[in-house]
């Protein structure tokens, strides 16, 4: 991602390209692929899955709703929900990056997921102009004004609990979200977890381009100093951490899948998680943690912007591509 790019440009992390090579069937492969740069390898992941669409499943079930493949079948119950005094999405905003994953869904929807990485890139033609950042921004707003979020959304702190109480207490039906939501959820509301908590893919866009298989995720990487003058007992360090012990731990303990395979899956939504993240043909990380931070900040700003309704969707789009051009240069 971005961050983990800066500290590689200023020497700050090691190469381990080649002593992975003999630990690299160990990892899933969707994990390792966040701890590359190009096609060199800077970390071990200690954590690593999908965000999903969660959902209150005693309210599907009073309303008899069912889980949605597209977003026309997804609004259809947000719609029911709503008619019935229940938010139908609960978000958090304040801190700008909540919202950014459903920005990030719809524009991967619309467009499918190379759009975003031709434009970071600056390949092919494409911008951050495109008409799937600019359908994705359409899309929050038209669901702005329909009433599918909390007022006051970008105001709610999701990172001190807002929104997850909105949901939890079954005033909102679905929460946009990251894999660590499961760990949240089983700490604070776990009678919820228990009997209450669903989750689903993100809907596809029928005529779009995307697919289902194109997921958001993320996760968190471990590296090694780049001066270290102990590179080798540093790299056999990252191994440890990052083994099969600590990955059942992480599952076990805080329901957070690891990056290593053979770890043993009890719980049926994690094991869930685990079916959509090991069937992705991409998983695209968090816009954020890609850019580099400097344009991170600018789509973050717009993202939260179309939230409020105080930018339009070209507005933002024509801001991020020119914060692109500035700190990635021109498209090609």
């Amino acid at each position: 991602g971005g961050w983990m790019e800066e500290f590689i440009k200023a020497g700050k992390v090691l190469d381990i390209s080649e002593p992975v090579k003999a630990v690299a069937a160990n990892y899933l492969e969707p994990g390792l692929s966040i701890s590359m740069s190009g096609d060199k390898v800077y970390g071990l992941p200690v954590t690593c899955g999908p965000s999903s669409v969660y959902y209150n499943r005693q309210l599907y079930d009073k309303y008899g709703l069912k889980e949605p493949k597209t977003l026309a079948e997804f609004e259809h119950n947000c719609d029911v929900l709503k008619a019935n005094g229940i938010i139908p999405i609960a978000l958090g905003n304040a801190s700008k990056w909540p919202g950014a994953i459903t920005f990030i869904y719809l524009s991967m929807r619309y467009g499918g997921a190379q759009v975003f990485i031709d434009a970071f890139n600056r390949e092919n033609g494409k911008t951050f102009e495109d008409e799937s950042f600019i359908k994705a921004g359409e899309k929050i707003q038209e669901w702005v004004k329909k009433g599918y979020y909390p007022e006051g959304m970008n105001g709610i702190n999701y990172d001190t609990g807002g929104s997850r109480m909105l949901f939890y207490s079954g005033r909102a039906a679905h929460l946009i979200q990251t894999n660590g939501l499961l760990g949240n959820c089983t700490n604070e509301a776990p009678d919820f977890y228990k009997n209450n908590l669903g989750l689903f893919k993100f809907p596809v866009i029928e005529g779009a381009a995307g697919s289902a298989d194109e997921i958001v995720g993320g996760g968190n990487v471990i590296h090694v100093y780049g001066g270290t003058k102990y590179p080798k007992e540093a790299f056999d360090l990252l191994v440890i951490l990052s083994d099969l012990e600590y990955g059942q731990d992480m599952i076990d303990g805080s329901r957070m899948i690891s990056g290593v395979k053979g770890i043993e899956i009890k719980d049926p939504l994690i094991q869930r998680q685990y079916d959509v993240l090991m069937g992705a043909k991409v998983m695209q990380n968090f816009y954020d943690q890609y850019m580099p931070p400097a344009l991170a900040e600018v789509h973050k700003d717009t993202t939260q912007a179309l939230y409020g309704l105080t930018m339009t969707p070209a507005e933002a789009a024509r801001l991020v591509e020119a914060k692109a051009v500035e700190v990635l240069g021109p498209a090609k």
